[in-house]
């Protein structure tokens, strides 16, 4: 295994598509060091920076978070985003790509826009759209080797649960690398599921579950319970103009309300798809049980300068 030195010499703006123009390494081929996966447990984790994210990054994760995806785009009502930002913004970052699936629909839908999408790993694909890259980087890192300040006009995080110890410093960084009036959008699964009509009970193995990933998280510094306390911590770093957006999300199909029942379906199939445990499995697929949990969404804008006439930038018309 390479150490964190070789890794960030070997990893760190290492491209897997064009060049960006930012002093990153325009190469085709990611250094050997990188590709250095481990394997553990049959599955297959990162080996940039390794033991830092707690996901695996083989086929069968790839899969469930392109599953989630379609889960995440009908939570949030066909939108990639809820943040109000114009169409024709220059520059928006995607903070732990994944499969870069995200970014590339992104990079579609705003084709004006140059988007860039970092990662531990180098999964995502190499033939991509003229206004989107992806490279290996670890954003915990300085982000000032990379990238100016007041550069960005969107960046986009989602998942991350679980992998950031701090999250204030995470935050300093995106305020400090947004362009005034830019936006900052936050997606994250609440951990808590729970049901409203007392159908999960206290010794289900979905209830053993969630505090399994609760004390996980303490243990290791990295909670999984940050989006309930994202908002916060967000609205503290100095953004404004916060919005916080909470979508119940039925997992299975439930849900008498067909809308939900085929969001359900969606976030059973991901559930499903990584979770490793038979028990968990027979729960998470018991229609008598009435489970669902939160997506939470934030977005805010870093304010422009008290001196600025530029008050309206980086927002669409109503």
């Amino acid at each position: 295994m390479a150490s964190d030195g070789d890794a960030i010499e070997a990893g760190r703006g290492t491209s897997s598509s064009q060049s960006s123009g930012y002093g990153i390494d325009d190469t085709k081929s990611i250094e050997s060091s990188v590709l250095k996966y481990r394997e553990e447990n049959g599955r297959r984790y990162h080996g940039y920076k390794d033991g830092s994210y707690w996901q695996p990054n083989d086929d069968t994760q790839n899969d469930n978070a392109d599953i989630s995806h379609v889960k995440f785009l009908k939570a949030l009502g066909g939108k990639l985003l809820l943040a109000p930002v114009a169409k024709n913004i220059e520059r928006a970052l995607d903070i732990g790509t994944g499969t870069g699936i995200w970014a590339l629909d992104f990079a579609d839908e705003y084709s004006n826009t140059q988007v860039i999408g970092t990662d531990l790993s180098p999964i995502q694909p190499e033939m991509v759209a003229p206004n989107c890259e992806f490279f290996v980087d670890d954003c915990r890192d300085d982000w000032s080797e990379i990238f100016p300040p007041n550069h960005f006009d969107l960046i986009h995080i989602r998942g991350l649960f679980g992998s950031i110890k701090d999250w204030p410093a995470l935050y300093k960084q995106i305020y400090k690398h947004l362009k005034p009036g830019g936006y900052i959008e936050q997606v994250e699964v609440s951990i808590n599921i729970r049901s409203d009509d007392n159908t999960l009970t206290p010794d289900n193995p979905l209830t053993t579950f969630c505090k399994l990933f609760e004390e996980a998280g303490k243990k290791t510094g990295c909670t999984f319970e940050i989006s309930e306390v994202m908002g916060d911590i967000i609205s503290s770093t100095g953004f404004i103009n916060r919005v916080d957006t909470a979508i119940k999300t039925p997992i299975g199909g439930w849900a008498p309300d067909p809308k939900l029942r085929d969001l359900g379906f969606w976030a059973l199939l991901g559930f499903d798809l990584g979770l490793e445990g038979a028990q968990v499995r027979r729960a998470a697929k018991d229609r008598k049980i009435h489970k669902y949990h939160d997506v939470k969404v934030v977005y805010a804008q870093k304010p422009f300068p008290p001196d600025s006439t530029e008050t309206h930038r980086n927002t669409p018309p109503r």
